[in-house]
């Protein structure tokens, strides 16, 4: 067998290393739907990323039961693009 080979069945092939970083990088990533309270225990980092934002309550009761991106309409910001910016955050600081 090859070194390549070898490699191949230690490791998985390049494209399934790929993929699997692919599937790992989906899952971390925040989507406007989810609760602030769930965002915020999977992603400590982000209570800070959004305090930043002008979200200063994100502690309150209402984050347990609000939307990333009903909070965002709440407070007149676009939840589209905070969650792209703390999409981009997390992966910066992998959070």
């Amino acid at each position: 067998m090859s070194l390549e080979g070898l490699k191949d069945l230690f490791f998985g092939s390049d494209k399934e290393r790929e993929d699997s970083n692919m599937a790992e990088e989906a899952k971390a990533l925040i989507d406007p739907s989810m609760l602030v309270g769930d965002i915020i225990t999977k992603h400590p980092l982000a209570a800070q990323f959004l305090m930043e934002c002008g979200m200063g309550c994100i502690h309150c009761p209402a984050s347990q039961m609000e939307s990333l991106a009903e909070a965002c309409a709440v407070h007149g910001i676009d939840g589209e693009e905070i969650t792209d910016a703390l999409n981009d955050y997390l992966m910066e600081h992998n959070a």
